[in-house]
């Protein structure tokens, strides 16, 4: 036991050593704001500023749980910092959680990811189509790491886009000590639970699911048969409930916290 603690603290030191004053200090200054999150708006300004620091072009941080036997994937609390709001919604809609085979392999192992590492094991047509289209997106490259809760079924995951975040050993470092920060700060946020503090109603669902098919608010009122002001005044609550600062946002929480049970 002695001698796995020295190994770990020698590994420790080894990558501290690759880290500049000024990165420990900013990683200082992430996890202290990290710690006084209170809010989603917050958490992602948080979670925003490790672009200053490492080339992330997009971050999606979750606390959730996927049950392979099941097929069940549940999200408690979702972080979006550039991820696309379509890809999001369309990943949910699609379920492509069943053959997202960095998301599978995280559960699993809980270790770090490279996502060209992991796609280059795949097997299935489903997951070579699940690549294609996440590569439409822009997603092509990136890093997906994470903390298991204990004694829980959840767990963090913590998704960067970058195609350098893997070759400089820098990047990574970072991205594994800023984890358990990140990883303390979604479990917080997901102690309030927007679903069930502030559950969207049948009507809010709705407008939002067809926002998500693209439809504007005059579209949406012909649709459902009620005034462009009513679709303002239910989008506007949802994006309350769900502390969106906008109808993407508000459409990709939506989207990740499951109340989107179907096409509308």
């Amino acid at each position: 036991m002695f001698q796995l603690a020295r190994r770990g603290g020698l590994v420790m030191r080894k990558k501290i050593a690759l880290l500049s004053k000024l990165d420990l200090v900013a990683l200082a200054d992430l996890s202290y704001r990290s710690g006084m999150a209170g809010s989603q708006d917050v958490a992602e300004d948080v979670l925003g500023s490790i672009k200053s620091l490492v080339p992330v072009h997009a971050a999606v941080c979750a606390l959730a749980r996927l049950d392979i036997r099941e097929e069940s994937f549940e999200v408690k609390v979702l972080l979006n910092v550039g991820y696309p709001s379509e890809w999001l919604a369309l990943y949910r809609a699609r379920r492509y959680d069943r053959v997202d085979p960095v998301l599978r392999r995280h559960f699993a192992f809980y270790t770090p990811q490279v996502w060209s590492q992991t796609y280059e094991t795949i097997t299935t047509a489903a997951e070579r189509r699940f690549i294609e289209a996440s590569g439409e997106f822009g997603l092509k490259d990136g890093m997906t790491l994470g903390i298991a809760c204990d004694g829980q079924s959840y767990g963090s995951v913590l998704s960067f886009v970058g195609d350098d975040l893997a070759r400089i050993p820098r990047h990574r470092i970072i991205l594994e000590f800023l984890a358990p920060a990140f990883h303390g700060m979604l479990s917080r946020l997901a102690a309030k639970n927007p679903r069930s503090a502030m559950p969207l109603t049948t009507r809010e669902q709705e407008v939002l699911r067809w926002a998500s098919a693209g439809k504007t608010t005059w579209e949406m009122a012909r649709i459902i048969g009620i005034s462009e002001r009513t679709v303002v005044f239910h989008v506007r609550n949802a994006m309350r409930k769900l502390e969106a600062r906008n109808r993407a946002q508000a459409i990709a929480k939506a989207a990740a916290l499951g109340f989107f049970d179907g096409d509308p």
